[in-house]
């Protein structure tokens, strides 16, 4: 049985002022909101793309761009950067947008001022207002955990780092050179997907990195068919039971719209 971390009495008020250590809120597929340190910053938000399951009803959508300072996106795709999702934050935040080029296209469609973004590739440095990232390159697999023939060898993970934390987003990749010489991740999302890592190949990747926490995402987020079943369907509790009891101990199954403080 995954071990789930939720506290009840963790409201998203809380998390919303909460100042120490690091909280997160999964919304869903790779969308997370993530306050470390006081620096609240959010990954690959869809909140409305057709097929996705409702939200939460404690999620109050205008009230949670009110407070993202960075939104982050790891490619174009409109499950990891949706246009309305995008249109809200660029219309009811202030946030600075991180993405690659091939997201440019999108940011100007939804209307985001070319002030407000900052355009990335994989291999580099950022310093940007209380948290320094890190690109990864990120390259985007398909059926069987083959690589997609539409892959932009330009699309990024990051590895965020802030308060003494590294926290590592891969997007859709498949494994990856890069993740064998990766060190010093304490907490690592996984997409435990056919079209990412599926299962054999995450439980590689979190035993290179071995972090101390591990968030699966990309799963129970969009009705599953037969034609999508491949990017849909998440194998969490498969890959949990591929992993040694150390990296089981961190594995954290989020309930979506539900706070989780981890320190």
């Amino acid at each position: 049985m995954i071990k789930e971390f939720s506290f009840n009495e963790f409201s998203l008020n809380d998390f919303y002022q909460k100042q120490r250590g690091v909280g997160l809120v999964w919304l869903g597929n790779a969308g997370w909101v993530i306050n470390l340190g006081g620096v609240i910053f959010c990954t690959d938000l869809d909140l409305h793309s057709p097929g996705r399951v409702p939200l939460p009803a404690n999620v109050d959508v205008l009230e949670l761009a009110r407070h993202i300072r960075i939104a982050f996106v790891t490619h174009a795709h409109g499950d990891h950067f949706n246009e309305e999702t995008g249109g809200m934050l660029a219309e009811h935040s202030a946030c600075r947008f991180v993405l690659p080029k091939s997201c440019v296209r999108t940011a100007a469609e939804i209307g985001l001022p070319g002030d407000r973004m900052t355009v990335v590739a994989p291999g580099m440095d950022y310093a940007l207002p209380g948290l320094n990232v890190h690109t990864v390159r990120a390259v985007h697999g398909h059926l069987g955990g083959s690589i997609y023939s539409g892959a932009n060898f330009e699309d990024c993970g990051y590895i965020f780092e802030g308060r003494g934390l590294r926290i590592y987003q891969p997007g859709d990749t498949v494994l990856l050179e890069e993740h064998f010489t990766m060190r010093g991740i304490d907490l690592a999302f996984v997409s435990p997907t056919e079209h990412n890592m599926h299962i054999e190949s995450a439980a590689r990747y979190l035993s290179l990195l071995a972090p101390r926490y591990i968030f699966p995402q990309h799963y129970d987020s969009y009705e599953v068919t037969d034609d999508n079943a491949f990017w849909t369907r998440g194998f969490a509790d498969e890959l949990y039971g591929r992993l040694p009891a150390e990296l089981r101990a961190g594995f954290v199954r989020a309930r979506q719209g539900q706070p989780v403080c981890l320190v």
